[in-house]
Order: structure tokens, then C-alpha cells, then sequence
């Protein structure tokens, strides 16, 4: 790998949170998870309505999905060492303030849900 690339997949970052994400991947989830996730919380967050297949996003159209893929990176940002968790927040970050302001609170969620399990996306 050359230096400041970063590993296959994952968008952005340095070699250093390549590897702190290589290293978690092997570890304790798949290779390649982060980058998935990463790159579905996208697709959710710029379009959380349209964002899943077979319907619109509501809960009558698919009830089971709860953003998984955002689990992964809350994994990831409490499970890397400090500087790659920081450089990881900042390409998460502006996803989750798209998001939050694209959904909106469901007060029926249970409050032990992740706060992007307990908001309509529509």
C-alpha cells in the first residue's frame, strides 16, 4: 500500500486508520465491514427514505431494518485506538447530522435503541 492511500473500499483516511481498520476487521468483524457500513450510512443519511430496497424507507415497507450499518461504525469509532476513532468520527460525523436532519424522532421507539434506531426516515 502507498502511503496516504487508503485501503480498498474505505473512502477516505490515512494508512494509519487503514490499518487500525484492518486490524479491527480481523479481529472482530469481517474484512471489509467499516467500509461497507460506511458507505451504506451514506446512501442512508442523503437518502434515508430511499435508501433501502423493496419500498420507501417507512417502517409498514420494511419493519425488521434498523440501520445496522451504523452499529458497525459505532463498533468501530469505540473500538479503534484514539486517533483513528477521531479521523472515523469525521467522516461519520457530517453522515449522522445529514441524517438527523433528514428523519425525525419516533417517540414510540423503545429509549434503549441507538439514537438512529428511534427516528422515522422518510
Amino acid at each position: 500500500m502507498q502511503r496516504g492511500v487508503s485501503e480498498p473500499g474505505l473512502a477516505r483516511g490515512s494508512g494509519k486508520l487503514a490499518g487500525a481498520v484492518a486490524r479491527l476487521e480481523r479481529d472482530r468483524l469481517w474484512v471489509g465491514a467499516v467500509a461497507a457500513a460506511l458507505r451504506q450510512w451514506s446512501r442512508v443519511a442523503h437518502r434515508p427514505g430511499l435508501a433501502l430496497s423493496g419500498g420507501c424507507g417507512c417502517a409498514l415497507c420494511n419493519p425488521f431494518y434498523m440501520n445496522d450499518e451504523r452499529e458497525v461504525l459505532e463498533l468501530a469509532l469505540h473500538a479503534l485506538p484514539r486517533g483513528a476513532a477521531r479521523e472515523l468520527r469525521a467522516l461519520v460525523e457530517p453522515l449522522d447530522a445529514l441524517y438527523l436532519a433528514r428523519s425525525w424522532q419516533n417517540p414510540s421507539t423503545p429509549a434503549h435503541y441507538a439514537w438512529w434506531a428511534r427516528r422515522y426516515r422518510g
